[in-house]
């Protein structure tokens, strides 16, 4: 068995026989994997972390080749983003943010950008961002970077250039054309200005995407894009999405 080590953020935990934790991490150097902690809940000291959901920790662990649970000998914590933890809403924004990190990366395949990302996000929500403006830009450039986005840059069907209204067809996974849409029912008209917003957030950095200003409906036609595709071509829906939905 190799020894290795990784920066990892804690995704999820849950309890294994009576004393040990078995942790879903997304990694810098080795994507998302899984490993269990032995002993942790008899004797909370054996780790230097508290395994906190979206913290940040430095792991060793022993990769196991036969199986996808490695074994982890050291947990040191690195950064705990407690500032998420002071409200409801951050805390809320987060979980869902790393339940769909969980839900849609292989486990395993080392992806640095995606890291990169999570990282960056629960950083901006732990230094007193809007959460929901955060996870927004977040979902645009995650499903980008995954490949697994809506086509917007045009016509799904025809591949032409959307020159007048745009209509976005959830069955389809991209935009329509004014020729294509017709005679069609499965489909919504969406502002111009939405589709620009989300090619704008794909583009740009960070600091550039949260320059921008929406106004009500764009947030609107955008979470309703963005969530429709997810549910319908990526079949996911984490339950921390109703906590979402309960907030408001």
């Amino acid at each position: 068995m190799a020894i290795l080590r990784a920066e990892a953020i804690v995704l999820k935990t849950f309890d294994f026989r009576e004393t040990s934790i078995i942790a879903g991490f997304f990694t810098k150097e080795y994507g998302k994997l899984k490993g269990i902690l032995k002993g942790v809940r008899s004797d909370p000291k054996k780790f230097g972390s508290t395994l906190e959901p979206f913290s940040v920790n430095e792991i060793i662990f022993y990769q196991k080749r036969n199986s996808e649970l490695h074994l982890i000998s050291q947990c040191d914590i690195k950064d705990n983003f407690n500032n998420i933890r002071a409200g409801l809403k951050s805390v809320a924004f987060a979980s869902y943010l790393v339940d769909l990190v969980e839900h849609l990366t292989p486990l395993e395949e080392t992806n640095r950008e995606v890291y990169g990302l999570v990282f960056y996000a629960l950083k901006q929500i732990d230094c007193g961002l809007d959460p929901e403006k955060i996870l927004r830009i977040f979902l645009v450039k995650f499903l980008k970077l995954i490949g697994f986005k809506p086509r917007l840059d045009g016509c799904i069907m025809c591949d032409g250039n959307i020159n007048s209204q745009a209509y976005f067809s959830v069955r389809h996974g991209g935009l329509l054309c004014q020729e294509c849409a017709a005679g069609k029912s499965d489909y919504t008209s969406v502002f111009k200005g939405t589709i620009a917003s989300i090619l704008h957030m794909e583009k740009n950095d960070w600091q550039e995407a949260l320059r921008l200003e929406l106004n009500g409906k764009v947030k609107e036609e955008l979470n309703r894009i963005i969530q429709s595709f997810m549910e319908y071509h990526l079949q996911v829906r984490p339950k921390s999405a109703q906590v979402l939905e309960a907030i408001g």
